[in-house]
C-alpha cells in the first residue's frame, strides 16, 4: 500500500461475475497494493471486501476474505520493502508462518508480520481482519537489537492490545487524509500501542506509555462513558474493572481533561436525555421515564441539573421543540 498517494479504496468481489473474483483480488489487490500474494483454499464460490485508507504516514485496510493464504513469497521479498504489518484478528481461523509465530492468531489477537521474511497468514475459515502497515524503522528504533519481529505477537502487554483493537477498530471510518495535528498524534498513539503490545521495555516502554497509551486509555474510557452512561450504577470502580485499570488511573486520566468522571458521565446522561425529549417516539412518555433511560435515579436532581445547564426545564424544552416542528 502507498501511504503516500493511496486515499481511500474500498471493493467488494460480489460486483464482479464469480469467475473473476478470485484473479482480481490476487492481481489488483494482492500484489498491486498489499505487495503480498494470495491463494485461494475455498471451495465455495469466493468473497472479499477491502476497504483501505491513509491514516496519517500509515496505510491500513480492513479485510473480509474467503479461506484463503495472504503471504510475502521469496520472489516477493526481492523488491527489497521494508514495513511490517500490525495485523489484528477479528473473526476466524487465522495462523502465522512467519518465524517469531506462535501459529494460531485467535479473535482478538494480533501479530507483526514482516515485508523482509518469507511467510505470511492463511486462514481456514472465512475472516476478518485488519492489517496497518508501519515503516520498519519505525519500529526497530524502539526495540532492543536482536528483537524478532517476524510473526512476533502484539500480546505481551494484553491492554495495550486491547487498545489498539478498540482504537484502530473505533476511528477505521474517519477521513484523516487531510493529516494535521491530529492525524500526527493518532500516528503516533498507535505506533506506541504497538510497541507496548510487543512488550518493549526500558526508555521505550516508558516513552510509549507516557505519550501514547495515556491518550490511547483516556479515550477508552470517554468511549465506555459513552456507552455506558445509562446505566444507573456506573462508576470509576466500575469503570476500571472493565478496562483493567485502578479508579485512581481513571481519576487521573479524566482530571487532565479539565473534567471530572462525574461531570463526564452527567454531560452524556444530559445529552441522552436531550436526544429522548426530542424524539417523537418519546413524545408521550412521563419525563420521570425519560430521566431513568438517561440513567438518573432522582428525578428532582434531574430537573435541577437540567435546568441549570439548559436554562429551561425538561418539559418546557419538549414543548419549544414540538412547537417549532408545527
Amino acid at each position: 500500500m502507498d501511504s503516500n498517494t493511496l486515499d481511500r479504496i474500498y471493493f467488494d468481489t460480489d460486483a464482479l461475475p464469480e469467475r473473476d473474483r478470485f484473479p482480481a483480488v490476487r492481481e489488483e489487490f494482492a500484489r498491486r497494493l498489499l505487495t503480498i500474494d494470495a491463494v485461494n483454499r475455498s471451495a465455495e464460490p469466493f468473497h472479499a471486501k477491502f476497504d483501505v485508507h491513509r491514516v496519517g504516514r500509515f496505510a491500513v485496510a480492513y479485510i473480509e476474505t474467503s479461506p484463503a493464504d495472504y503471504v510475502r513469497t521469496p520472489e516477493l521479498i526481492r523488491d527489497g520493502q521494508e514495513f511490517l504489518f500490525a495485523t489484528l484478528n477479528f473473526k476466524g481461523t487465522m495462523f502465522s508462518s512467519q518465524p517469531a509465530s506462535g501459529g494460531s492468531i485467535n479473535p482478538g489477537e494480533a501479530a507483526l508480520l514482516d515485508s523482509t521474511h518469507v511467510g505470511g497468514i492463511h486462514f481456514d475459515t472465512s475472516a476478518s481482519y485488519l492489517t496497518m502497515r508501519i515503516a520498519r524503522s519505525e519500529i526497530a528504533r524502539l526495540v532492543p537489537p536482536g528483537v524478532h519481529l517476524a510473526g512476533a505477537g502484539l500480546n505481551k502487554d494484553p491492554l495495550a492490545c486491547r487498545l489498539l483493537f478498540s482504537y484502530l477498530g473505533g476511528t477505521r471510518h474517519l477521513d484523516m487524509s487531510n493529516g494535521g495535528p491530529a492525524a500526527q498524534l493518532y500516528d503516533e498513539h498507535i505506533l506506541d500501542l504497538v510497541v507496548l503490545a510487543l512488550g518493549t521495555q526500558g526508555d521505550a516502554r516508558k516513552l510509549a506509555e507516557e505519550r501514547g497509551a495515556r491518550a490511547a486509555r483516556r479515550s477508552a474510557i470517554l468511549r465506555e462513558i459513552d456507552r455506558r452512561s445509562g446505566d444507573p450504577w456506573l462508576s470509576a470502580n466500575a469503570l476500571a474493572h472493565v478496562l483493567g485499570i485502578t479508579p485512581r488511573y481513571v481519576h487521573l486520566l479524566l482530571e487532565e481533561t479539565g473534567r471530572s468522571f462525574t461531570h463526564h458521565v452527567l454531560e452524556k446522561r444530559l445529552e441522552r436525555a436531550t436526544a429522548l425529549l426530542h424524539d417523537p417516539q418519546w413524545r408521550d412518555r412521563k419525563i420521570a421515564d425519560i430521566a431513568v433511560e438517561a440513567g438518573f435515579t432522582d428525578l428532582s436532581y434531574f430537573n435541577r441539573t437540567f435546568r441549570r445547564n439548559f436554562g429551561a426545564t425538561p418539559t418546557e424544552l419538549r414543548e419549544a421543540s414540538w412547537k417549532q416542528r408545527k
